[in-house]
């Protein structure tokens, strides 16, 4: 099983968290995928991770992050998206167990977040209510990149799952 030592700088987490082994072919899935170093990892499917959400992740010797949302890796598609969310790259957790997160849908290019009525994560044409400041603080997200919109621009996007 992989420990992930978790950096104090990140709020609202706890000090270890579980991943789990990975499967012998899942290890051997990453391992292949891992030689490129700068795409992302397909590798596992099964039961989604919600006591994970929030963690930025990234498999070892492989430049992709993913967000974990809805328990779900989802894979964030460049560095101008990335910087567009969150605050910095402090607390991106690193590990072999992260091939073990059940992948799901990627971040749009140019995800962001938005505000009028609350904050709105925006991604794939869905915005998603961020509940509160610690929902900000527990999925990295940075206040400072808030774009500030109408609210009648709120209003005419599909609505998703908050995010708490």
């Amino acid at each position: 099983m992989s420990e992930i030592i978790m950096p104090a700088s990140v709020p609202s987490r706890r000090s270890v968290l579980r991943l789990g082994a990975a499967s012998a072919a899942t290890a051997t899935v990453a391992a292949g995928l891992l030689v490129a170093g700068s795409g992302p990892v397909q590798a596992a499917s099964g039961d989604p991770r919600p006591e994970l959400n929030g963690l930025r992740v990234r498999v070892p010797n492989n430049n992709a992050i993913y967000l974990v949302l809805d328990g779900y890796r989802r894979f964030v598609p460049n560095m101008t998206t990335y910087n567009k969310l969150f605050r910095d790259e402090t607390g991106i957790v690193t590990d072999t167990g992260v091939a073990d997160i059940p992948v799901g849908p990627a971040l749009s290019d140019g995800a962001s977040l938005i505000g009028g009525n609350g904050v709105y994560l925006v991604s794939n044409q869905v915005k998603r209510h961020v509940s509160s400041g610690a929902a900000m603080d527990k999925y990295w997200f940075s206040w400072s990149k808030v774009f500030e919109v109408p609210q009648v621009v709120l209003d005419a996007m599909a609505s998703g799952q908050s995010l708490s």
